[in-house]
């Protein structure tokens, strides 16, 4: 098996956190405090296990089926 490339993973990485980042913060701050770094705590918190447990595995397993 071939391993992935790196320039590719960099790729789908940035087309899944744009807008990830762009709606997450707008729909959870109404029921955060205030306080901003608690809400980019939280963003990010929500955020990276999205991008981690979801999008990379799904992601590494499609590009290895066309391999």
């Amino acid at each position: 098996m071939n391993p992935v490339k790196k320039h590719l993973i960099a790729l789908i990485n940035y087309v899944a956190l744009v807008p990830l980042v762009y709606f997450i913060p707008d729909w959870v701050a109404p029921y955060l405090p205030a306080n901003k770094l608690v809400q980019v705590c939280a963003v990010v918190a929500i955020i990276v296990p999205i991008i981690s447990y979801i999008v990379m595995p799904l992601a590494i397993k499609r590009l290895a089926k066309t391999k």
